[in-house]
């Protein structure tokens, strides 16, 4: 085998590369006065694109890799993982003769490992057929092996047919827990159209609540359905008698080899949105957005101020109770804890202190509390019911009640 030198997975060449910038191992032939017998990243790069595919075995899993000319990469795995196959990117860089970087954007399906995940691998030999190699992080070897097109088709038709027999067998309980809500969004515009819920009794009868917005009116209403799992394709939840906006869906579809939910009316899709990925761009990435007072539910019409869920960490439901002498302005800041729960599909706030903002001119978050309308907004935010929060095309954010007609909406 010839002696190789190390490759590594890093981020940073991807970054680079994304930015539109020359596919650098192009340009690294001729970088330096290297010996003849050091690897170069072109050299990387044709063996990975050349051959129909890799495998590796790797904590107890089969893993598949597809390698293209564009810094494309697809990779799936045995039955071990019943997850679909990830298509990601990668990047090829070099440090001296001795360190050739090779990137795979989080990972690939090795993400999906609970331990001893890998995003480098070190690489100490390689063939036409073999690149043997150990993981950067965790040491443990990490031997590729070339494989045909026609191998890599039939290991993903195997997992394939052992996804669709999982989700087929499980539908009943990944219908009450991962896909028990979520959104029915116009399919050419993107725009909600309706939240979902769905909900099995102890005698096993469905039902799916649909919210949504006619009007400024807040909508729940509740429709029977049944749910057909004798298809080997997919699940068919047949709703009686809904409409969204004056158009009939009348059933859901349960897909096995995808887990996605898709409707019989095409004018609509399915958005699994996850309060907990919510959650985490409220707790991470979250900008200050200013409450609508134009577009609100008429319980809570007439605020008279500007009031913003803050970027401040932690967060803070910020209210301005008026003017105070002298042209002073007073801010109350009501710090948040927050949590989600998928199950429900429901963010919860609580509120966990006051933050006085430019200083405090006396009680003011008992001022704040006195103006009936800012108490009711405040009591529908900390509500133990929780809210529902999805983005409405680029423009809103949405914030609704799962159980009342509240509503208010935030400019993005």
């Amino acid at each position: 085998m010839k002696k190789l030198i190390y490759i590594m997975l890093s981020l940073c060449c991807f970054v680079l590369y994304s930015c539109g910038m020359t596919e650098p191992w192009k340009d690294w032939e001729n970088e330096g006065n290297m010996s003849e017998d050091r690897l170069r990243p072109s050299e990387v790069k044709d063996l990975l694109c050349t051959t129909g595919g890799w495998k590796m075995a790797y904590e107890g899993v089969t893993f598949y890799f597809q390698f293209s000319e564009d810094g494309a990469v697809t990779s799936d795995s045995d039955e071990s993982l019943l997850k679909n196959a990830v298509e990601t990117d990668y990047s090829l860089d070099f440090e001296g003769e001795k360190v050739v970087l090779l990137t795979l954007q989080n990972g690939g399906m090795l993400q999906y490992l609970g331990e001893n995940q890998e995003n480098t691998f070190v690489i100490t030999g390689y063939s036409d057929s073999q690149i043997v190699a150990t993981g950067q992080v965790n040491g443990k070897t990490m031997i590729l092996n070339s494989v045909t097109a026609v191998e890599l088709q039939q290991a993903k038709e195997r997992k394939r047919l052992a996804i669709i027999a999982y989700n087929k067998a499980q539908a009943m309980e990944i219908l009450k827990t991962d896909l028990s809500n979520g959104l029915l969004r116009n399919a050419s515009t993107n725009q909600f159209a309706a939240h979902y819920a769905m909900s099995c009794d102890d005698d096993d009868n469905w039902k799916i609540k649909i919210s949504l917005l006619d009007g400024k009116i807040l909508k729940h209403t509740e429709y029977a359905m049944t749910i057909n799992t004798t298809n080997d394709e997919k699940a068919t939840l047949s709703i009686d008698g809904l409409t969204v906006n004056g158009v009939a869906v009348g059933a859901l579809y349960y897909k096995y080899d995808t887990g996605d939910l898709s409707t019989d009316n095409p004018a609509f899709k399915v958005d699994l949105n996850k309060s907990s990925d919510m959650l985490k761009t409220y707790t991470s990435s979250w900008k200050t957005h200013i409450v609508d007072r134009d577009n609100i539910c008429d319980h809570l019409t007439g605020l008279l101020t500007q009031i913003e869920f803050d970027d401040r960490s932690p967060r803070n439901i910020i209210v301005c109770p008026g003017e105070t002498g002298a042209g002073k302005w007073h801010y109350v800041g009501f710090v948040i804890n927050a949590t989600a729960n998928d199950a429900t599909g429901c963010v919860y706030f609580e509120n966990t202190g006051i933050n006085y903002i430019l200083g405090s001119y006396g009680d003011d978050a008992g001022v704040v509390r006195s103006i009936p309308v800012y108490s009711s907004f405040l009591d529908f935010c900390f509500s133990d019911k929780g809210v529902w929060m999805y983005e409405d095309s680029d423009s809103y954010l949405y914030v609704i009640s799962p159980v009342s007609d509240e509503w208010f909406r935030m400019k993005i």
